[in-house]
């Protein structure tokens, strides 16, 4: 059941709290690959019937998809991605480029891209559309915007465990970007990095979130190599969190997210954060590239490379 929590505003919860859970994320990386029918969908993520049912009438509702007839004159109707919803294709690539780069791949990402453009393989890239420099979590600053404060969210399947049970606790659990972001908690926590807020109670004060379910999500992070724990008090022993270099490769995609979201979801008063690449002083304009020729990646020029994989991203 959803419940209403007050958070810092971010354009990033907004964004996920749209896009919604691993199936809706599932479903919406489908729909850039071409898939358009309701039993295609279900075939190719493997989502109950009655889950896809919802998770498609959710993406609807927050304009991402909007249904058509499949043809003229059939009573079928097909799911196609609104101009609101191909603003989502930037997080989709560099999702998968975090996948592909970590080894992180999920069994419905793919293990390689290429451009068709220069012919060559490729990790997709994000860099300033003002000066072309790379685009990183140590090249950004940033301040707060007109929109700052405080909002009152819906958060919806907030799962209390994402670490397995039993007796081992060290087990390795999943962390590729769907995973991870599909989970409200997950994604929530990882955010809080980008803001410089690194101590448990500090985290948990900015989302409001219960000690045991923080606790949880923290130990998975770190367990997956996104997060390391540093010492900072010794008597009783108390840690910071910070990400690690993989944890810092998520905040490309996290940036496209939150670009996404303070395009399409902001409110009146505009941008809770402002973002200023460090290296031309300007505000972020992003756009994502081919590593290889540094062109910019559209749908039709993105190709997957996996066994089973139709070509066009």
């Amino acid at each position: 059941m959803a419940r209403t929590r007050k958070i810092i505003k971010n354009s990033v919860h907004r964004a996920l709290n749209a896009i919604g859970d691993r199936w809706s994320q599932l479903i919406l990386e489908e729909a850039f690959r071409g898939t358009t029918r309701f039993e295609d969908f279900r075939a190719r993520t493997g989502a109950p019937r009655n889950t896809l049912s919802n998770r498609l009438r959710g993406l609807v509702a927050n304009g991402i998809l909007e249904r058509r007839a499949h043809r003229e004159g059939a009573a079928r109707q097909a799911y196609h991605l609104t101009e609101m919803g191909k603003g989502l294709f930037d997080s989709v690539l560099l999702a998968w480029s975090w996948g592909i780069r970590w080894d992180e791949v999920s069994p419905h990402g793919p293990a390689g891209l290429a451009h068709a453009g220069c012919g060559r393989s490729m990790l997709p890239q994000m860099v300033c559309e003002h000066c072309g420099g790379d685009i990183s979590l140590h090249s950004c600053s940033h301040h707060p915007g007109p929109g700052a404060g405080v909002e009152e969210i819906q958060v919806t399947r907030l799962h209390r465990r994402r670490q397995p049970g039993g007796a081992d606790e060290t087990v390795r659990p999943t962390s590729d970007v769907v995973d991870m972001t599909g989970d409200r908690w997950t994604g929530m926590v990882i955010s809080t990095q980008y803001f410089g807020v690194h101590r448990f109670d500090d985290i948990q004060a900015m989302l409001d979130i219960a000690t045991n379910i923080l606790t949880d999500r923290l130990r998975a992070l770190v367990a997956n190599g996104v997060f390391e724990r540093r010492l900072y008090e010794l008597s009783p022993p108390r840690y910071e969190y910070w990400l690690t270099r993989k944890g810092k490769d998520l905040y490309p995609h996290a940036l496209a997210l939150l670009l996404w979201a303070d395009r399409w979801l902001a409110d009146a008063s505009g941008p809770p954060v402002e973002v200023t690449h460090n290296a031309c002083g300007k505000p972020i304009l992003a756009q994502v590239i081919c590593s290889g020729c540094r062109a910019p990646l559209t749908p039709d020029n993105v190709a997957e490379r996996r066994p089973g994989a139709r070509t066009k991203a």
